[in-house]
């Protein structure tokens, strides 16, 4: 076993029953001789994985690999964890699933993405979870403690300045730097990622993208209906606490008929939020994740919308060009774990009470400082705990996989 999961501390399994998940396949499982399953162990179910064998590989490949699949059992253990103390925090805008690897570089900016589960809700949930996904990403007890700091001092610092900034970190610019690419290299290698997709459901995503249009033109009068021209789609097949929503990405005309200013669009299922948690938003709410990214994105997304796709709702966002997620095999040192955890901080501490309380902000503001305070001292034991438990799970987890194989016919 790699030094880094010795090193995290064992925890007595939380005696509460298990709720029941929103979407497959996250659904509790005791482990050998539990008394009581604990929320963060999921039960595998193999008709989950059909469509996509490559993802069972991902899920059990890593703890951290795990950590990413099952954020809605995340949410309801870190419920549970906090329990009554979760009514009397402030309402927040939630990430709703920060972790280091949702960490994006591209041209334009860096942060924070994938906006897939943004909702209202306590700020412990993206707390602990940034927490604990810095202490799987360390490399040992004292480079998560440290990076648990950085994350506090950043989220303080931005609730006492919303304005304040910090650099940008060396692996960052480091994935910068391997920009090499033209636009036109990247929008054509992005290109490839679309799936084919048959002539019926070609025409329903051109059907959908009239409807994005319009909104968009009516947001955005010094557009033309050409800078929306599709010019290709098709299914798109990528993400681990997203792999069960359906993706499609088009390619539109953009400003000019210059192939290389084209813009990618992404037309992503949204997926219902977990149930029976402490979080806060409605659901369903098609503004969820167009209002969510708006406060909390590093970097506006002037092409945020929503549309109605064979009865469900899709939220659309345009790619920054060169957009690169952050894998935590990227990072080479605790200082550079430490720098992005400090710059999340800093997004967050901005973006949790972003336009939640105006004209009484920095009430707010002074609110989530407070609780700060009271919760960052033990917010590392917290996240130690919470991974040792995802350590666990996923072991549990890899474990029934190689049995329902063994015994399969």
């Amino acid at each position: 076993m790699n030094a880094r999961w010795r090193l995290l501390l064992p925890l007595v399994l939380l005696g509460c029953p298990a709720e029941p998940a929103s979407h497959p396949p996250p659904r509790a499982s005791a482990s050998a001789g539990a008394l009581t399953p604990d929320l963060l162990q999921i039960g595998y179910e193999p008709e989950a994985f059909a469509k996509d064998p490559s993802l069972l590989g991902r899920v059990t490949g890593s703890p951290f690999g795990y950590f990413r699949y099952t954020n809605d059992a995340f949410i309801r253990a870190v419920c549970r964890l906090y329990g009554p103390r979760v009514d009397r925090m402030p309402t927040v805008n939630l990430h709703g699933d920060a972790h280091v690897e949702q960490y994006a570089v591209a041209d334009d900016g860096r942060g924070l993405a994938d906006f897939d589960a943004t909702t209202l809700g306590p700020p412990v949930i993206d707390l602990a979870r940034f927490a604990t996904s810095l202490v799987l990403a360390s490399s040992d007890e004292a480079a998560a403690d440290g990076a648990i700091r950085a994350f506090i001092r950043g989220y303080e610092a931005a609730l006492a300045d919303p304005a304040a900034t910090g650099p940008e970190p060396a692996v960052a610019t480091r994935i910068r730097s391997r920009f090499g690419s033209s636009a036109l290299e990247w929008l054509n290698g992005v290109e490839k990622l679309m799936m084919p997709l048959p002539p019926e459901k070609i025409a329903k995503i051109e059907d959908a993208r009239v409807q994005y249009a319009r909104e968009m033109l009516s947001q955005n009068p010094d557009l033309t209906e050409a800078f929306f021209q599709l010019k290709r789609a098709g299914a798109l097949r990528m993400g681990l606490g997203s792999a069960h929503e359906a993706k499609f990405l088009g390619r539109v005309e953009g400003p000019t008929t210059d192939p290389a200013d084209d813009v990618i669009l992404e037309m992503k299922q949204m997926a219902p939020m977990p149930v029976g948690t402490c979080i806060r938003g409605r659901d369903p709410d098609p503004l969820r994740v167009v209002v969510g990214q708006s406060r909390l994105a590093m970097s506006p997304q002037r092409f945020l919308g929503y549309v109605v796709f064979e009865g469900r709702t899709f939220y659309v966002q345009a790619w920054r060009v060169h957009y690169t997620e952050l894998s935590i095999t990227e990072i080479r040192s605790p200082e550079e774990l430490a720098e992005v955890a400090y710059d999340v901080g800093l997004q967050l501490g901005r973006g949790h009470p972003k336009n939640i309380a105006d004209p009484r902000g920095s009430e707010l503001r002074d609110s989530l400082t407070a609780l700060t305070r009271e919760l960052g001292p033990s917010l590392p034991t917290v996240a130690k705990e919470l991974a040792a438990r995802v350590v666990e799970a996923h072991a549990v987890f890899t474990r029934s996989v190689t049995e329902s194989a063994a015994a399969a016919p």
